[in-house]
């Protein structure tokens, strides 16, 4: 059995839900408000670059967000941590696949200590159930880098894309034609991390200098030295003029090439 991986959304974690949406759709974006997840105690907003999207994520209900654990939920919650300590910055990404149990099957059989696969549900704001199988990996990968989480959607790319352009979610953004193009990862060791995340996504790593990248769909994950050892930024490309946005720790790079 095969695997087709895309780079399926970024979380990020805001403290101010509605704040954040504010600076960010006031740059040009448009985000708009996804929903409550129940179990987690957390709220979202959402905004669709095609099927790539950005989350934005932050606590509804306190209680909740501090009583579910860190296994099986290892990015939600690192992102409720960040809540409680006032910090805003960029969780890390979900992986999409087309087949949960061999990426799980696979990412065990790398000595990795993955999470059960979980069905999730949300309700958006129109009443409509969102549904999904999930999970996450419970390893943090070099120097505490966040590992990403792996989704797959109850229904196929073609219709997602479809049903999401019929809600308006996928759109014309007020900067431009915008697209997610690359995320570029600051760590102390990029050669190692690179060849982890090669093995997570099944995919070849470009060195160029002290820089890694790896291809996944057209986008890319890069991989450059720094003493973060975060996911830094997301680089935007389609921008109608450049511009740097920046929340707390959330960096966005709009870019005008094509």
């Amino acid at each position: 059995m095969t695997e087709t991986l895309n780079w399926d959304h970024t979380m990020v974690d805001v403290t101010n839900l509605q704040d954040a949406i504010d600076y960010f759709n006031s740059k040009g974006l448009a985000f708009t408000p996804g929903g409550h997840h129940e179990y987690w105690g957390t709220k979202n907003a959402l905004d669709y670059f095609g099927l790539n999207y950005i989350e934005l994520l932050t606590v509804a209900n306190k209680e909740k967000a501090k009583a579910f654990p860190y296994e099986n939920n290892s990015a939600i919650h690192d992102a409720v941590e960040d809540y409680f300590a006032g910090i805003q910055r960029i969780t890390t990404i979900a992986i999409r696949t087309d087949n949960i149990e061999e990426t799980h099957r696979r990412l065990k059989g790398l000595g990795l200590n993955v999470g059960d696969i979980t069905d999730g549900k949300r309700i958006d704001p129109a009443g409509k159930l969102i549904q999904w199988k999930i999970f996450y990996v419970d390893d943090e990968l070099v120097n505490h880098l966040p590992a990403p989480f792996f989704i797959q959607w109850s229904e196929d790319d073609d219709k997602r894309r479809e049903d999401l352009k019929k809600q308006g979610l996928i759109k014309f953004h007020p900067a431009g034609d915008l697209f997610v193009k690359q995320a570029i990862f600051n760590v102390s060791d990029p050669e190692e991390v690179a060849k982890q995340w090669s093995a997570l996504l099944q995919a070849e790593v470009v060195s160029e200098g002290d820089t890694y990248t790896i291809n996944i769909g057209n986008k890319q994950l890069v991989f450059t030295a720094g003493v973060e050892n975060r996911l830094f930024k997301l680089i935007f490309h389609g921008a109608k003029q450049p511009e740097k946005l920046q929340l707390g720790q959330i960096r966005f790079d709009l870019l005008d090439k094509k």
